[in-house]
């Protein structure tokens, strides 16, 4: 049975270091995609994650939540990447620079290739949104966070979050109907 990040972070405050590797292991791509979408270097991101985990077990007895580990956890990551990038000013890079790579099993070439395109296509199409409204969109369709959740670590209300929300999906299907609109045409 998979143990609830809560269930974990009070395994965490009783000295179970296994709690915090399995902690570490749940939310480690996500939070470091996330600091990524702030700090654009990959290297960086992942110390910056890092750098959370290690204060958690550091400060495991201290520390009093609120909410949840996952929005501690973004909330934390969020503040540590803006407080890096104000310290390196490393945000020159783009996406394209450190694609994120996916284990995969095997796949044929072909199907590879269609999935880095398909990616790239998406990709491309968030990037069209503004930053706010990207990060929102990442925290609320990529890394599965609630509207509530995304406004506790965005620090803006849930109200702003569903405007957002609202907007990226209007954007994002704008080219889903062009896209639909080609294939007909093309059948016809």
């Amino acid at each position: 049975m998979d143990s609830t990040g809560e269930e974990l972070f009070c395994r965490i405050k009783q000295n179970e270091q296994v709690a915090l590797e399995k902690l570490h292991r749940k939310y480690y791509q996500p939070l470091c995609s996330f600091s990524y979408s702030y700090v654009k270097e990959i290297h960086t991101a992942e110390e910056v994650v890092s750098d959370v985990f290690l204060n958690l077990w550091i400060k495991r007895d201290s520390i009093h939540i609120s909410s949840s580990i996952k929005s501690y956890l973004y909330t934390s990551v969020r503040n540590h990447s803006i407080n890096s990038m104000n310290a390196q000013k490393h945000f020159f890079e783009t996406i394209e620079d450190h694609p994120i790579e996916y284990e995969s099993i095997d796949h044929r070439a072909d199907a590879k290739i269609n999935y880095t395109e398909t990616y790239n296509q998406i990709e491309k199409i968030i990037r069209e949104l503004p930053p706010q409204r990207q990060t929102i969109f990442r925290l609320n369709r990529i890394d599965g966070l609630k509207y509530k959740e995304i406004a506790e670590i965005l620090s803006i209300s849930v109200n702003t979050v569903q405007k957002q929300m609202t907007e990226a999906v209007k954007h994002i299907s704008k080219y889903y109907s062009e896209k639909i609109l080609v294939l007909f045409t093309l059948i016809k």
